[in-house]
């Protein structure tokens, strides 16, 4: 009988250290406010893990607003795809990195107020002779796959092939390896890019005044009120000025 109960502990122990390795999951609701739960995707500049840690102006702006609200942050990344979806299943409380906020997706979750100006930019190799959108028949564009990128692109007549990508990364060196003519992107990211490679430039600013939130689950009225109210002290303090020079400078 006691080889029963110490082998029943034993199972129990098991599966409370695997509920606690799980990451951003249903399992690690336990403990309420505890955390603040932050699903994103991996973007330069944004959002990314260096030697195992979440840096980046959303992340260190994540981890601010979680200090304001008593709560400590916990990141974990997934496809820009699977935000949404696992937002509305409660695996976490937020979704940030750089997503646009659009009429669409307030119909699937709530957002906070605006926390950064973005737009669309066309970039293409540094040598190319495209212009604009009237350039881009019969070419080949790479956007991030379920994105306002993605959406600008099909909106543009005459593109021979749009393809996709799940993280931005390997579509920029596809762009740069000729694989693909042009890439519609995010304004900041597009800048970074041609800043950092110095073999791609930006064509045109196809969009502006578009703006990135944090988003919620839809319904929950009462964390957006409290992220509302952190990211306006952060504004009036200094601290958002603070975090963007850091990451873009002034």
């Amino acid at each position: 009988m006691m080889k029963r109960v110490s082998t029943t502990i034993l199972i129990l122990l098991m599966l409370t250290a695997l509920a606690a390795l799980a990451g951003c999951g249903k399992q690690q609701t336990t403990g309420g406010d505890a955390k603040l739960r932050m699903i994103g995707n991996e973007n330069m500049a944004f959002l990314e893990i260096v030697d195992g840690s979440p840096t980046g102006f959303s992340a260190d702006l994540a981890a601010e607003i979680a200090d304001r609200l008593g709560r400590e942050l916990e990141v974990t990344i997934k496809l820009f795809p699977e935000l949404f979806t696992r937002l509305d299943d409660g695996e976490c409380d937020i979704a940030m990195s750089a997503i646009t906020i659009t009429p669409e997706r307030r119909t699937e979750v709530d957002f906070s107020d605006p926390y950064f100006s973005s737009g669309q930019a066309l970039l293409v190799p540094i040598d190319s002779t495209i212009a604009g959108e009237s350039d881009l028949e019969g070419k080949t564009v790479g956007v991030l796959k379920d994105s306002v990128n993605q959406q600008k692109a099909e909106g543009i007549a005459g593109i021979k092939l749009i393809l996709p990508f799940d993280v931005k990364q390997p579509m920029f060196d596809a762009l740069v390896a000729g694989a693909l003519d042009a890439v519609i992107v995010d304004t900041p990211f597009a800048e970074y890019t041609a800043k950092e490679t110095g073999k791609t430039r930006i064509a045109k600013v196809l969009t502006e005044g578009d703006e990135y939130g944090i988003a919620v689950k839809k319904g929950n009225a009462e964390l957006v009120a409290k992220i509302n109210e952190a990211l306006a002290g952060i504004k009036q303090d200094g601290t958002y000025d603070r975090l963007y020079e850091k990451y873009f400078g002034k």
